[in-house]
């Protein structure tokens, strides 16, 4: 049975190193020089103005603005490796080198463990975000599962040939396998955990000359530290990974305190300030505007975004006036029917693997974080 299994992991070591050489190029580099790694980045223009960078496995897509003040790149990428290949072709695609600043949208480590390939401009993010990216530098246990993740996924891809050689036949494959491996030996080497230099509270702009990038700061979703990112002129707002995960796409209702998100309690607070913030951001957008995601190619628009942002205000204003009228949460499920109180959301999807009833869960995260001493008049006080 050993013998089996030493040669069962032999030959898949040889296919591996066969379908890799067959599908890399070898090309000569100065002595002393390691050869850019082939990562297939790949490009998607929205604008004169404004692309989307898609890389690896996680499908992260970055957006950078080429501004009369320079570029501005929305998050770094997994490594310093990673950021630096995508600032590359950054450069190549606006055919200018002249980065004027980094913002990140969030702090997880495919967005910002790559800041140090930005180092030499000013990076832009959150107070909640910089306090988040100095947490891990003081105490880098908090994120092993994180650091974990090349070589997990490293494991995957050996089972999965095990199972199925034939998917050295697919360049995916290849290519899959040399991002984590360049992700692993930028971690093997050492995180630098660069926080933001430029920080704010709750708003920020920054002003490029013929455009503006606006800040709002939402937090507590799916990290710590989420971002909203508008850029009024370009019809452009990046919802983060509060789009990504489904939380805000077409397709599905929001997930209140997903099981992905942030482990601390959600707050009455924290609440409100989601729903000024979405209503601030939509309030300044039309028909025309481009709700793009930090992962894949998503772009969905104000028709979309819309029914979902009314059904988490609505719901949060339903659950505050139950509970403060007493009654307890089975109530308050009871008495909140999504297809009879939320029609607006009759095309959305109900259900995750991880959440099976994301309505009657919304409902129960919102009731456990209302204050039952707020008057049962069913208004969401502004956020300041």
């Amino acid at each position: 049975m050993k013998t089996l299994v030493c040669s069962i992991a032999i030959l898949t070591f040889l296919l591996l190193g066969i379908g890799l050489s067959a599908q890399e190029k070898k090309t000569s580099v100065p002595a002393g020089t390691q050869p850019a790694p082939d990562l297939g980045i790949k490009v998607r223009r929205l604008s004169p103005r404004a692309a989307v960078f898609n890389v690896g496995p996680w499908d992260n897509s970055y957006l950078a603005l080429s501004t009369q003040k320079g570029i501005v790149v929305i998050d770094s990428g997994f490594s310093k490796t990673v950021a630096q290949e995508v600032r590359t072709a950054i450069e190549a695609e606006f055919k200018r080198s002249d980065f004027a600043y980094l913002i990140n949208s969030h702090e997880h480590s495919d967005h910002t463990f790559g800041n140090s390939a930005y180092s030499d401009i000013p990076i832009v993010g959150s107070n909640l975000l910089r306090a988040a990216i100095l947490g891990m530098k003081s105490d880098p246990t908090i994120i092993a599962d994180r650091l974990a993740i090349p070589e997990q996924s490293l494991a995957r891809i050996q089972q999965d040939l095990l199972k199925n050689p034939k998917l050295l036949e697919n360049p995916e494959t290849s290519q899959s396998e040399r991002f984590w491996k360049t992700v692993q030996a930028d971690y093997a080497a050492g995180v630098d955990f660069v926080p933001p230099t430029i920080t704010f509270d709750r708003r920020m702009t920054l002003y490029l000359g013929d455009v503006s990038v606006q800040l709002f700061s939402y937090g507590h979703w799916h990290s710590k530290a989420d971002t909203i990112i508008s850029v009024p002129e370009e019809g452009l707002v990046r919802l983060g990974a509060i789009f990504s995960n489904g939380h805000l796409s077409a397709g599905y209702l929001p997930v209140v305190n997903s099981p992905y998100g942030p482990k601390e309690p959600l707050t009455a607070s924290i609440v409100n300030n989601w729903i000024a913030v979405l209503n601030e951001v939509l309030g300044q957008t039309n028909e025309k505007t481009q709700f793009v995601s930090c992962h894949g190619w998503t772009v969905t628009n104000k028709a979309q975004v819309s029914p979902q942002v009314a059904y988490l205000e609505k719901l949060w204003n339903e659950v505050r006036r139950a509970k403060a009228e007493g009654e307890t949460l089975e109530q308050t499920k009871a008495a909140l029917p999504r297809a009879e109180l939320f029609s607006e959301t009759a095309g959305l999807a109900g259900s995750t693997d991880e959440v099976p009833n994301i309505h009657e869960h919304n409902i129960e995260a919102l009731w456990n974080a209302a204050d039952p001493a707020i008057s049962p008049d069913g208004h969401t006080p502004a956020f300041h």
